[in-house]
């Protein structure tokens, strides 16, 4: 399992994707709030400022990551079942590109709304879901490689 080059990159990509609920994403600076908008929810960095949005708004897009993570991992444990593998895997990467998506045409949009800041993008957490991104198309590519190799030396058999 371990001597797979996607085993390698499905754990980068679980590692990003977890790693991801402890940065930032964007923050917004105003006059009267430092804002930083987290995957769980935004907080007001600022003392004695509300927060525009509940953590019931950002459900979704922490379920949707959770969902994310825990596809990446089922196919992580899927080794010895290569198209079941890939199916995971392309799932995952469906919804991490809707989690991404989300995050700079749905979130951050109505933050933006809600305190006249434009974002700033400068934190690592913007980057993560497409790192993590990057490493499922990467996971997802090495499965059907190593398919291909079984399949043809199954042919010459």
């Amino acid at each position: 399992m371990i001597q797979r080059i996607q085993t390698i990159y499905l754990s980068l990509a679980i590692i990003a994707l977890g790693i991801l609920f402890f940065f930032p994403l964007a923050s917004f600076l105003s006059d009267l709030s430092y804002l930083k908008f987290y995957i769980t929810g935004v907080k007001n960095m600022a003392p004695g400022g509300d927060v525009p949005l509940s953590m019931m708004y950002v459900l979704p897009l922490v379920l949707l990551v959770i969902a994310v993570l825990f596809i990446s991992v089922m196919s992580l444990l899927q080794y010895k079942n290569r198209p079941r593998q890939i199916k995971f895997t392309s799932i995952a990467v469906m919804l991490n590109i809707l989690a991404i998506l989300a995050i700079l045409f749905v979130y951050v949009p109505i933050i933006e709304r809600k305190t006249g800041v434009k974002p700033d993008y400068g934190y690592l957490g913007i980057y993560l879901p497409v790192i993590s991104l990057l490493f499922l198309v990467l996971a997802n590519m090495a499965i059907k490689r190593d398919e291909k190799l079984v399949r043809s030396s199954d042919r010459l058999r």
